[in-house]
Parts: C-alpha cells; sequence; structure tokens
C-alpha cells in the first residue's frame, strides 16, 4: 500500500522548484498530511532531524515538481498516425489501455495529465478510477470527446457540431458527463487531412456561442488551432488556451503570424499549448516556409524560434507531449532532447512543464511548483539536472500528494478502500458499476 507519511523530510542536493526561479543547493523539504510544511537550508534542520517521523538523505539528486503534461491522448493509439483507439471500439480494453498509459506517464515523473480528447469520452472513466485511488496513475483531468465538425479534425475522439444551436448542446452535453474543460477542434488537423488544417471549421458567431457557454458552466477553453484564421477567431472568442498555434496561411506553404491577434492574447492571457514534437520540427519539411523575419530580424527554422517573439510580448506558453496511449511515457526523452536544441536552462525547462501549465489550467494554487501549502508532488531525479540533462530520464522516486507512489524505478499501489476490510465492499460496488456503464 502506498502511505502518506505523517511528517517526512527531505534532504535536496539540488533543488528547483518549477517557478523559474535559479536552482538551490542543500535544501530540506519539510512534508506533512500530503502538503509541503516548510523549506530551509538543511542547516536549520541538521540538528533536528529526530523531529520528523520519517527523512531520507537525497544529496547528490535533484529535486523537482512532479511534471504536467497538458496535452496528452492516453485511451488512443501509441501512434499519432493511427489516430483511433488501440482496442477497437471494447470500451473495457480502451479503459485499461488508459490505464497502463497513466503508469507509464507515472513512472516517468509527470504527475499530472490532461487528456485532451478520447473515444467516446472514456478518459473520464479512467480518470475517475485512477483519482479515486482504485488504479495507479497520475492525476487524470479529462476534456471528454472533442467538439469538432462533420468532416472535420479528430472524428474517432470528437463528438460533431455543425452549427451555433449544436456546438452550445455539444458543450452542454460534454459538461454534463463530468468534462474538466472544454476543447474544440477550431480548425482540421494533420492526423485527419480531409479536415484542412488551414482553414477555420467554425465560424466566429458558433466559436462566440460555445465558448460563452462554456464559460457560463465555469470551464476553461481549450482550442485546437493550426491556421491563423482559426486562431484569430477563437481569440476573438475568448479561447482560453490555444493548442499547437501553428499560424498556417490559408494558402500552402505559407505563415502568418497576426500580431494585433498576439496583443489580444497578451491582454486576454490566453495561453499556448506547444506539442514537443512538433516545436522544433522543420517548417520546410512539414507546415511550409517562413517568407518573412520575425520582430526581431530572425528567419525562423521551427515553430519554437517563430514563437519566440510572442514569448517575449508576453504570451504565456508551456510545452506538452500530445502523446497517444503509453507513448506518453516518453515525454521527458523528449523534454531532454529539447534542452539540447532550444539552449533553455534546466530551471526554465522544468518551469515550462509545471508551474506554467498549472498556471494555465487553473491549478497553480495547488500543484505545478514545490512551495509551502501546496501539494507535495514532486520527483527525485538521479544527478544534478543543471549539469546532466539526462538526469530527467533517471527518476529514483515520485510522490503524489505527499505519497511515495513510485520507489526505486518500481510503481507501488495505491492505498484503497478495496484493501481496507468492510469499507471496500463498497468500493468494489462502485467498480463494478463503473464497468456495468461500459458494457
Amino acid at each position: 500500500m502506498t502511505l502518506v507519511n505523517e511528517n517526512l523530510l527531505l534532504r535536496c542536493g539540488t533543488f528547483i522548484d518549477g517557478t523559474g526561479a535559479n536552482a538551490a543547493e542543500d535544501i530540506a523539504i519539510e512534508i506533512d498530511g500530503g502538503a509541503i510544511k516548510s523549506i530551509a537550508p538543511w542547516r536549520d534542520w541538521e540538528a533536528r532531524v529526530d523531529q520528523v517521523s520519517a527523512f531520507k538523505d537525497l544529496t547528490g539528486r535533484t529535486v523537482i515538481p512532479g511534471l504536467i503534461d497538458g496535452h496528452t491522448h492516453i485511451c488512443l493509439g501509441a501512434s499519432r498516425n493511427e489516430g483511433g483507439a488501440a482496442t477497437g471500439n471494447d470500451p473495457v480494453g480502451i479503459v485499461a489501455w488508459g490505464l497502463a498509459s497513466g503508469v507509464a506517464a507515472l513512472l516517468s515523473g509527470v504527475t499530472t495529465v490532461l487528456d485532451a480528447g478520447s473515444q467516446d469520452g472514456l478518459a473520464l472513466r479512467v480518470a475517475a478510477l485512477v483519482n479515486a485511488g482504485l488504479a495507479a496513475g497520475p492525476r487524470i483531468l479529462a476534456v471528454g470527446p472533442a467538439i469538432t465538425t462533420t468532416a472535420g479534425h479528430g472524428p474517432a475522439f470528437g463528438t460533431a457540431a455543425d452549427s451555433a444551436v449544436e456546438i452550445v448542446r455539444a458543450v452542454r452535453k460534454t459538461v454534463a458527463a463530468g468534462a474538466d474543460f472544454i476543447k474544440i477542434m477550431v480548425t482540421g488537423g494533420a492526423i485527419t487531412p480531409k479536415s484542412n488544417r488551414r482553414r477555420a471549421q467554425y465560424s466566429q458567431a458558433e466559436l462566440d456561442a460555445a465558448i460563452d457557454d462554456a464559460h457560463r458552466l465555469g470551464k476553461s477553453v481549450i482550442g485546437h488551432a493550426n491556421a491563423t484564421e482559426g486562431i484569430t477567431r477563437a481569440v476573438r472568442a475568448g479561447i482560453d488556451i490555444v493548442a499547437h498555434c501553428n499560424w498556417l496561411g490559408s494558402t500552402p506553404g505559407t505563415i502568418e503570424v497576426d500580431f494585433d491577434t498576439v496583443d489580444a492574447m497578451v491582454r486576454q492571457g490566453v495561453w499556448i499549448d506547444l506539442n514537443i514534437e512538433g516545436a522544433f520540427r522543420e517548417f520546410e519539411t512539414t507546415d511550409g516556409v517562413v517568407v518573412s523575419k520575425t520582430d526581431d530580424g530572425i528567419v525562423p527554422s521551427n515553430r519554437w524560434e517563430l514563437l519566440k517573439p510572442l514569448r517575449a510580448r508576453g504570451v504565456g506558453l508551456y510545452l506538452t507531449s500530445d502523446g497517444f496511449g503509453p507513448n506518453v511515457g516518453s515525454f521527458t526523452s523528449a523534454l531532454c532532447e529539447a534542452r539540447s536544441v532550444c539552449d533553455i536552462s534546466a530551471e526554465e525547462l522544468i518551469s515550462l512543464v509545471s508551474g506554467k501549465p498549472a498556471e494555465a489550467l487553473g491549478l497553480d494554487a495547488e500543484i505545478g511548483s514545490l512551495q509551502v501549502g501546496k501539494s507535495a508532488d514532486l520527483v527525485v531525479l538521479d544527478g544534478d539536472l543543471r549539469k546532466d540533462p539526462q538526469a530527467l530520464l533517471r527518476p529514483v522516486s515520485v510522490y503524489r500528494g505527499g505519497a511515495e507512489v513510485v520507489s526505486g524505478g518500481m510503481l507501488r499501489p495505491p492505498s484503497t478502500a478495496l484493501q481496507a476490510g468492510a469499507a471496500g465492499v463498497a468500493q468494489q460496488e462502485w467498480l463494478d458499476s463503473v464497468f456495468r456503464e461500459l458494457d
């Protein structure tokens, strides 16, 4: 059973808090009741370690916040090219696949994921099992099925809506099903070529109606948007997060950044969800050739460079995997490659997958950074991440809410009422009812 230590003290060799601040050395983190109780130099604790119930010396290791992957598809096929679920249309099999994907993420140090679209919204069922403590996995948030058009992007993990009335109805049904966020396919996408990723799928009036109703119901909206036409409409409508944000012009081979829309994004606090696989792919082999310079005089060769002037203007951005199935577990490998390509510090890289996504997703009061009062979601890495980027691939321990869920690279099963005597009967009945609904 995975238990939360009543009072645990960790001595960190290197401490990176997820805010982007410089790393610190020889820091003590006190955890109590699943939350961070104090953070102080080790010298303040050295003479009174016996005051805590458990102590771990992590000298020579780096402690970082639990990573947040803010765009995944845990119930879909292992390859983006598959598009659909790995187990056909069998809902129980799809849920099992989603659970396996969650384990892969957790083992890599990802303690929170956002599923950005699943067949029939089955990621919501996976989330229910994990969040109830009945299965191991990261904290899971889910959008349910994404909202798209007939012949639109992502039919395998979406629901079709073709008018203002239908898109509002889809928003309401998704909220009623328990979705944490609303996902709208604002433009076409790469894995659905017929959908045309260079054009918007919805009119301004349709997006206005959908986003207004989602906000009325207290849900933030994520918009899949490749084309400038769709990005502009979504920002006008009040979108909260733009996924991908490729700025593709309607003419093949063109990229058109609309800086009036960029300025509106800054004013409105719109975030960019940048999938890491596409961030460093050369434009010449994918989206087209950039024919004009950015504000700083650079002709960008990939999206990371294209978005630099946007970040300089104040647009918030975070990195995601957009991973399908258990491939979400390879997120940290991609992050290691990204650090060498984009030449950023360990502190900034970690903030892009912890503090920044937590803020964008409205979770920063509880998670995303190692600060007093927040949940003790953290990862212990073997080595000094500042000097050795590969340390990110060597998680020694993973804590979620103060509980050590991965120890020595091995998964520790969750503590659940199923293992707690008579109380387990009610939980077993609840679990049976979940799977009856899937039949």
